[in-house]
């Protein structure tokens, strides 16, 4: 396995299990394998959308999850960090158009259609046939053009 796989299947377990990573290949990578240059997340939509109902939730949307948590891709990239996010999404059976955006989001962060398609059809069988097929159905809209 080469180190993209031993991650994505070490975070499939992570996220479905709910159990500790411990993985052999991925305990050897060294400080240098996961070495990213930080870039910023800016998101604005929290206030864009609930800036007046919900102040402070529009406050931990953008500035907390995205500002802060996303923007800790240095260690894990963006490309990894929305691997782990669908996957979550997928599993947890949220399907509405949040996983919609979380897609878009990975294929600007590098997720190729092909890498997509893989990891929906693994979360079909570790999380759910039904989630998978409501995943397939953004999944198609978002990479329509790369067919």
């Amino acid at each position: 396995m080469n180190r993209r796989q031993v991650l994505m299947a070490g975070l499939l377990a992570v996220v479905l299990a709910g159990m500790p990573l411990l993985n052999v290949e991925a305990a050897k990578m060294t400080d240098h394998d996961n070495e990213h240059k930080a870039v910023k997340v800016v998101q604005t939509a929290g206030r864009d959308q609930l800036g007046d109902f919900a102040p402070d939730f529009a406050r931990y949307n953008d500035d907390i999850l995205f500002g802060e948590v996303w923007s800790k891709n240095d260690v894990l990239s963006l490309h990894d960090r929305s691997i782990v996010t669908v996957s979550a999404l997928v599993a947890s059976g949220v399907t509405d158009s949040s996983l919609k955006f979380h897609i878009a989001n990975a294929k600007k962060n590098g997720v190729t259609k092909a890498e997509m398609v893989e990891i929906i059809t693994q979360l079909g069988f570790y999380g759910g046939w039904p989630k998978a097929w409501a995943a397939f159905g953004y999944a198609k809209e978002v990479y329509a053009a790369d067919k």
